[in-house]
């Protein structure tokens, strides 16, 4: 996860996303693999992400390509080699509840004051609201004054502090918001009603049913996992989560094949039945995120699934229920946006037209060169202020009580940071920074 604006623009950039080793090949009739792997191979050659990709096609991997690792010095990983997925354990957790739902020892409409009664709205937000985001709770993964304070290990008490000292924003069934709170708060209540930990929840009731020996929850003692890595001239390891923060919400690692194993299973209702999958779903013309499964529309293509960003490493797993076609991704270093890379990669099994990026050589410049851009910009139509740095020939940019992130400069006094498609341009005879994400355009001046 990569914060630059910045809560709101990091929500931007998961929202985006929705729209959407080895190498093994298995021929596909309705899939190009060739074409795929050409695709790979152009990011792969100029060293733009660095991650893994699945597709199952009518429940069989039909492809299944790790990529970019041979850039990354002293690498070591196998088969078995897992990624952090994020956000996606939020449909592990939710299909967790339903399960309880169905054996009828949990219902929808249960008030949250039955488990947590001190947090504000208890009353009126029931199990329901809490799965589908529109509870009202906050966020409790970001706070105001300190937006990375999950890298170090919280306690539970802290956590629901700062739940109920963000309060809600709105009243139950109003609107939907993201909240991670939520979550949290359904993985605390599943501990409540089993007596058991997550991860012996997990596994006792979706991992060894399924025979998923490639997905665990947090454990301290798991060690073949990927870390996140940056690109500053080379790529570098992330300071991520403190996993143990964030159980049932973001804290499983898998393999992207174990990700298709999993949400085919759940299409074929191995685990919950077709009626509780309906009720998960969105409903298409009002809603993106469904009851556990998010809408991944892709023009008239619609898949349901779910999404996942660390701070690092950025997941999908998603299954078409018309086409029997489920794709599952994660890209642990990223410097081409993996919304593009989704975008690309179903234009392909889409037959939908599709040009490849043009990747420019950055300009390399000398440390001296950057002094002229150096110093605080800042704007009154932009609460944030952006700092820029560098660190000997690479600039850098870093908004107020954000993480630094290196910029790229493609032209002269004009840099770039893909990862967020973000621009910005230098007018140094006027001390003025030009920012241009998405086509938002804000103008800042040297203080």
């Amino acid at each position: 996860m990569c914060e630059i604006n910045l809560k709101k623009l990091n929500m931007k950039i998961k929202l985006l996303s929705l729209l959407l080793l080895l190498t093994t090949i298995t021929y596909s009739q309705n899939i190009d693999i060739n074409k795929i792997d050409d695709y790979i191979n152009y990011l792969e050659k100029n060293n733009r992400d660095v991650g893994n990709l699945s597709i199952f096609k009518d429940g069989k991997e039909v492809y299944n390509r790790s990529f970019g690792q041979k850039n990354i010095d002293n690498l070591i990983f196998d088969k078995n080699t897992k990624y952090q997925i994020g956000s996606i354990s939020k449909l592990f957790t939710a299909t967790l509840i339903f399960q309880l739902v169905e054996k009828r020892k949990l219902n929808l409409n249960n008030k949250l004051s039955e488990f947590y009664p001190q947090i504000p709205n208890a009353e009126k937000i029931t199990i329901k609201n809490l799965l589908e985001h529109s509870s009202g709770l906050g966020d409790f993964a970001t706070t105001e004054n300190n937006p990375t304070w999950l890298t170090n290990k919280v306690d539970e008490k802290l956590i629901i502090d700062e739940i109920i000292k963000q309060g809600v924003s709105f009243e139950p069934n109003e609107k939907t918001e993201y909240s991670n709170s939520g979550y949290y708060l359904l993985t605390r209540i599943l501990e409540k009603k089993y007596k058991l930990d997550y991860y012996s929840i997990l596994e006792k009731n979706i991992i060894k049913p399924l025979k998923l020996k490639n997905i665990n929850s947090y454990n301290p003692k798991n060690s073949n996992y990927f870390k996140s890595y940056k690109y500053n001239n080379k790529w570098e390891d992330i300071k991520e989560f403190e996993f143990s923060n964030v159980i049932g919400l973001g804290d499983i690692i898998s393999t992207t094949e174990s990700l298709n194993i999993f949400i085919n299973d759940l299409f074929q209702y191995k685990i919950l039945k077709k009626e509780t999958i309906e009720i998960m779903k969105p409903t298409q013309d009002k809603e993106i995120f469904g009851r556990g499964l998010m809408l991944i529309p892709f023009h008239k293509n619609i898949s349901y699934g779910h999404g996942g960003d660390t701070y690092g490493t950025h997941s999908m797993v998603s299954y078409s229920e018309k086409d029997n076609i489920s794709i599952s991704y994660s890209i642990n270093g990223e410097r081409f946006p993996h919304n593009d890379f989704a975008i690309g990669l179903l234009s392909i099994i889409y037959n939908r037209d599709y040009k490849y990026p043009d990747f420019k050589e950055s300009i390399l410049l000398n440390s001296e060169d950057l002094d002229k851009y150096l110093g605080v910009y800042s704007t009154e139509s932009f609460p944030l202020k952006l700092t820029i740095s560098k660190d000997g020939n690479i600039l850098k940019a870093q908004g107020t009580g954000q993480p630094s992130f290196p910029l790229e400069c493609y032209e002269n006094n004009k840099f770039k940071f893909d990862q967020a498609q973000l621009k910005l341009e230098f007018i140094t005879s006027e001390n003025k920074l030009i920012i241009n994400q998405g086509g938002n355009v804000i103008e800042m001046k040297k203080e």
